[in-house]
């Protein structure tokens, strides 16, 4: 299985499509295989089933309408066999079917027969004694293999033997003589009412029908190859362009993720580092007034030699005071003169890649996404990567105020000689008092360090612009970004 992954793309397709080919073959094939051969034995039911409803219509006509004619039309007591006797003409007629049927046999096999063609054989025997044995039983069916031939076989259960029966088939003495003639007496008598000595069977070859269905199974077999060996040929040679673009999407999925892994770390590290710099003015300004007074008492005690003070203490406490003095306003200096570069970009651009960034995870909370963009390129001067650490953490606010079937709204405009950026929520709102404190640094509503909109504050003013913040209870938020179109390019200070 891990070597498996560790092909690339059309390896991988092609290993599949040959594991497909492997699995599917022999099930579809063996499938397709007993179909063919049950609309053979189908095709072999229907035929005998029609010569067994031949034949026994045939003797029911040549009993109930042939014979009493001809009994009534010749002397009495005369017997003509070929018109009279119900067996010898469905044989007969059957015999003439199967001249134009090779292989196919018929035959009224029987434990007692007149005529020793239809002794019942072995197998014949069993069927007879599994109907006698089982009245309810009328018809058996199944395929046999005989003398290195497969057949249909098709039984039905003979009729009982009735008392219009026994004249030719009951005590010899009083049989027709032209039967005594022609058979003799020493089987087909001495039967009783009720017995069932014979059965009606069918023999259908099968053996044609289901070589075909091999046939057709080998012909099925060498398509399915071919197909899926013109499928791998495709693959291999035509769709080149689809495992490029595989490849193409896959190192672009790779590049947004380094992307979205780098954007994060410089916004952990830039709301540290500012976080730590806003920090550290408040530190130095709340430093700089005690020791200012501290050090400005220490000279007036230091000039006025008040009695009781050691000058050379004083003096100490002086020197340490202006190193304090003189560190404070080193820091405040360093934090002042932290600088980024701006150049010209388009604010549609920056847009559309942090949208990229940030799409997956709102589509996956189910949010729906609306984009309007400005149809022409909106250039100011920027940093951009401070531009989309600020729209993505208010896309984020926006994507965490907003339940499963929300809507967050994006779009950008112009307006005189400023731009903007407008982004709107159906989320849960904020009160007016949690309105007011957005940019407290600190304040936050959900747990965290409270330290992203007074940065995204900060962002923006470094690029002379403005945020406003509208937000309603139950309503929804908007956040719009709006920017100058021109100023001076130069590089400006973190804390102008």
């Amino acid at each position: 299985m891990t070597l498996f992954r560790n092909l690339d793309p059309k390896r991988r397709f092609a290993l599949a499509v040959i594991l497909i080919y492997i699995v599917s073959l022999p099930i579809i094939s063996t499938i397709t295989y007993l179909i063919l051969k049950q609309n053979a034995i189908n095709y072999a039911y229907n035929t005998a089933r029609l010569y067994l409803i031949t034949f026994n219509a045939t003797r029911h006509y040549v009993g109930d309408e042939l014979r009493p004619v001809l009994q009534k039309e010749l002397p009495s007591g005369k017997f003509i066999l070929e018109g009279m006797s119900r067996s010898y003409v469905a044989g007969s007629i059957t015999r003439r079917v199967l001249q134009d049927l090779p292989g196919y046999s018929f035959k009224n096999a029987s434990l007692n027969p007149r005529n020793p063609k239809n002794k019942a054989d072995e197998f014949e025997t069993r069927i007879i004694n599994e109907f006698r044995s089982r009245r309810e039983m009328k018809e058996w069916k199944g395929l046999i293999e005989k003398q290195g031939y497969n057949y249909y076989v098709l039984a039905r259960a003979g009729s009982p033997i009735e008392e219009g029966c026994l004249y030719c088939h009951g005590d010899p003495a009083a049989a027709p003589k032209e039967i005594i003639k022609r058979y003799g007496t020493a089987s087909g008598f001495n039967m009783r009412v009720g017995d069932v000595l014979d059965t009606l069977i069918a023999y259908i070859p099968v053996q044609i029908p289901l070589i075909s269905a091999r046939k057709i199974v080998a012909i099925f077999i060498g398509i399915y190859t071919i197909f899926f060996g013109i499928v791998l040929y495709l693959v291999n040679r035509r769709f080149g362009w689809f495992y490029e673009k595989i490849e193409s999407d896959k190192k672009t999925i790779e590049g947004i993720s380094t992307e979205i892994l780098n954007l994060n770390r410089e916004m952990e590290d830039m709301v540290a580092e500012r976080t730590m710099g806003m920090v550290g003015l408040r530190v130095a300004d709340r430093i700089r007034n005690p020791v200012t007074v501290i050090g400005g008492l220490c000279r007036q005690i230091f000039k006025k030699e008040v009695e009781g003070v050691p000058k050379d203490k004083v003096e100490d406490i002086l020197f340490e005071c202006e190193r304090m003095e003189k560190i404070v306003a080193e820091f405040d200096e360093l934090v002042k003169t932290k600088r980024f570069l701006f150049k010209r970009e388009d604010l549609n651009e920056i847009v559309i890649s942090t949208i990229r960034l940030v799409e997956p995870e709102i589509k996956e909370k189910g949010i729906t996404l609306s984009v309007n963009l400005y149809d022409k390129p909106l250039m100011f001067n920027a940093n951009r990567q401070l531009i989309k650490i600020a729209i993505r953490h208010v896309v984020n606010n926006a994507t965490d105020a907003t339940a499963s079937s929300g809507k967050i709204s994006i779009s950008t405009g112009t307006k005189e000689d400023s731009i903007f950026l407008t982004i709107t929520d159906t989320g849960r709102g904020m009160t007016t008092e949690e309105l007011h404190r957005i940019f407290e640094p600190f304040y936050s509503t959900k747990g965290r360090t409270g330290m992203g909109l007074p940065l995204v504050r900060q962002i923006i003013a470094e690029h002379m612009g403005e945020i406003i913040i509208d937000s309603k209870p139950d309503v929804g938020t908007t956040v719009r970004f709006t920017f100058p179109t021109r100023w001076m390019e130069r590089e400006t200070t973190a804390n102008k």
